[in-house]
């Protein structure tokens, strides 16, 4: 179990100056240079609104904040109370980009958990809470958004596992007929199954859980489940991790991401990849229809959501497993 220490983190002196509602900041038009937020008591400074996040699509900042700002609603569920690994692309996704696991300052509204890691590091990870949090660290390039497994109640007990179907040079129809399989093995064993697109290249399904059984025990369930979507379908499915050794149509069924302190992109996350994508929940009527990556944006999917949500029943149908 992790051991929990006092926590480093300097705290940032609040920048003072009029703020603005988040009403009148998704009003804004091409807005440049600074504003302060103000959202549920909490003042988010947020800068260089200009700047170009995806050059092709000239996309900028601006309209990522304004992005999770519409979506906040439907992300934060699956953020909260969560240690982040902050990927930071400050100057956009053809840039140089840098990993964060020590948040070394911060507002006083950011939350942290300072722990011993697996390597016996101290780290103080920062922790998702509000809608304030998530813009604080979309301003400072956090374009995707990778939550732990686990909240920091139960750090150590994940409350849902995933499967990441990764077709390399896969059709995108085996992609879709593995998540099919998915479903199938995970409704035999009595587990409810959600389908996501990855928001890159592939289709997640995760399935909630009680948060009462380590990752260790969970990662073992994942690779079980794994091993007979590719026992059952091996001309399209495979638990190869080499590419060498897998054959072009294979789809990847990677159970490896349950690990302790691995994280994948949160649904509604933004992804840094052209297009501006979105990892977007997805019912099966859509998976069986043959949905597709390209087919969500953060210029889209504001609007979509406002027609419902497939993953509203998440948590509500989370189990316990038998083990």
């Amino acid at each position: 179990m992790p051991r929990k220490v006092t926590s480093h983190v300097k705290r940032m002196r609040e920048r003072e100056g009029p703020a603005i509602s988040a009403d009148e900041f998704l009003s804004l038009r091409k807005p440049k240079g600074d504003v302060i937020l103000e959202i549920e008591n909490e003042r988010v400074s947020l800068t260089s609104l200009d700047r170009i996040y995806w050059p092709d699509e000239k996309l900028t900042k601006f309209d990522l904040l304004s992005y999770y700002l519409r979506v906040g609603g439907r992300i934060l569920p699956y953020l909260r109370d969560r240690p982040a690994i902050l990927q930071r692309y400050p100057r956009g996704i053809k840039a140089p980009m840098f990993f964060q696991q020590d948040l070394e300052s911060a507002p006083a509204f950011i939350k942290s958990v300072h722990l011993t890691n697996q390597e016996g590091r101290d780290l103080d990870y920062a922790v998702f809470s509000t809608i304030g949090s998530v813009l604080h660290f979309v301003n400072q390039g956090n374009i995707e958004q990778h939550p732990w497994h686990s909240t920091v109640k139960h750090l150590d007990k994940p409350d849902y596992f995933m499967l990441d179907l990764d077709p390399k040079q896969a059709p995108w129809q085996n992609v879709l007929e593995v998540a099919i399989i998915c479903r199938d093995v995970l409704d035999e064993v009595g587990l409810p199954a959600f389908p996501k697109t990855s928001g890159s290249s592939g289709i997640h399904i995760y399935s909630p859980l009680k948060p009462k059984y380590d990752y260790r025990k969970i990662g073992s369930l994942a690779a079980a489940i794994a091993g007979e979507v590719s026992a059952r379908v091996p001309r399209i499915a495979t638990i190869q991790r080499s590419l060498a050794k897998r054959q072009k149509q294979q789809v990847y069924v990677d159970a490896m991401q349950n690990a302790r302190g691995k994280t994948i992109a949160a649904a509604f996350s933004a992804r840094a990849k052209p297009g501006a994508s979105v990892s977007m929940p997805l019912t099966w009527k859509q998976i069986e229809k043959g949905v597709r990556i390209s087919d969500f944006t953060i210029e889209n999917v504001p609007g979509l959501v406002k027609k419902g949500d497939a993953w509203n029943q998440f948590f509500e149908s989370a189990q316990q497993l038998k083990l």
